[in-house]
């Protein structure tokens, strides 16, 4: 039974959005009828009227084999290929390496063997995100941009054969601010994003759906997603979410066992373990979690209400909590010491 998504902020139903990762596949990556995606990246560039999909990759099921994966990958006119992303936060620097092994792969994996490199087809990165990005010299808000490379100081354009473009869906209440005959496709395209499926939201997201047509398919194939789907499949990520941190603690507390036991003699073995658990840490999942909750907690969201949000055991979120509570001063990577030091000594 198809669910109605723009309905009272009340019901007990789940919202999902255009940015989860499994409805953008559902709603984008279709081999029998890519007209959506096709309205999209003629929002991106007018030129891009023909699509033609590869096949998905593998599904990976262990966190020991988890891989950086395409979203979506295809081919434009025959002529570039691209893949298309999205990500819900993160900032430049990561995603600067991120967009580099996308653009690393889409270039060594066309067959160049027995062939001029003159034969290579250009290369472009679509990045749709749920945060800002561009944050330029300029005065005026920039919520999209397409990158090449550029020389530093010649300002010369090396080669168009490697594309970036960055779009800002995070940024679209923005455009509130703007009469809907002053929007483009692409604004049409970003408050989708950003806001199908927020009863908030719910007339902004009709005007646009009585414009662009695209919008209006890929809102009404997200309203006929089954509820039992829904539930099924955010269930799964909360699972995959939890296999990949319970995969981060446990590396992270062989590392620290590993450098507590080597410095537990000269400083102390829980000394050891802390700066152990610090260092391998890194950006995992369980600081992700943190940072969504201690955010979550300042706008005044319960308990209950972070966990259904993120989808997480309350359990879980009651114990950032209490560390928040007891160690104010506490950053994201001492509550997750605080964490793994207790998950240790519980075993």
């Amino acid at each position: 039974m198809p669910t109605n998504l723009l309905e009272h902020k009340n019901s007990k139903r789940k919202r999902i959005s255009l940015m989860m990762d499994w409805v953008f596949k559902s709603i984008f990556y279709d081999l029998e009828d890519p007209s959506i995606l096709v309205s999209l990246l003629m929002a991106v560039d007018p030129s891009f009227k023909k699509i033609r999909l590869f096949p998905n990759e593998e599904r990976v099921e262990h966190p020991e084999s988890k891989a950086i994966r395409y979203d979506i990958r295809g081919i434009i006119n025959e002529e570039i290929y691209f893949d298309l992303e999205i990500q819900q936060e993160g900032n430049i620097e990561d995603q600067a390496i991120r967009i580099v092994f996308y653009l690393s792969r889409l270039l060594s994996s066309q067959a160049a063997k027995g062939k001029d490199y003159r034969d290579l087809k250009p290369v472009r990165v679509i990045m749709l995100t749920d945060f800002s990005l561009l944050k330029g010299k300029k005065k005026e808000e920039i919520s999209d941009e397409l990158f090449y490379l550029i020389g530093e100081k010649t300002g010369m354009s090396l080669t168009k054969h490697i594309q970036v473009s960055i779009i800002e869906a995070g940024t679209a209440g923005r455009l509130l601010r703007k009469p809907l005959d002053c929007l483009s496709a692409l604004d049409h395209w970003r408050i989708v994003f950003k806001f199908a499926g927020d009863p908030d939201k719910e007339k902004w997201i009709e005007q646009i759906m009585s414009v662009n047509e695209g919008c209006r398919k890929a809102v009404e194939k997200m309203q006929e997603i089954p509820m039992d789907m829904i539930e099924y499949m955010n269930e799964t990520d909360r699972l995959d979410r939890a296999m990949v941190r319970n995969g981060e603690i446990r590396r992270a507390r062989e590392r620290a066992m590993e450098k507590g036991l080597k410095r537990g003699l000269k400083r102390g073995l829980k000394q050891g373990m802390e700066q152990g658990m610090e260092q391998g840490l890194a950006q995992g999942a369980l600081l992700k979690l943190i940072r969504l909750t201690l955010k979550k907690l300042e706008r005044g969201l319960t308990i209950a209400e972070i966990a259904d949000d993120l989808m997480e055991e309350e359990v879980f979120i009651q114990r950032i909590s209490e560390i928040k509570d007891k160690y104010p001063d506490y950053s994201d990577q001492q509550i997750a010491v605080e964490i793994l030091t207790g998950y240790n000594a519980q075993r």
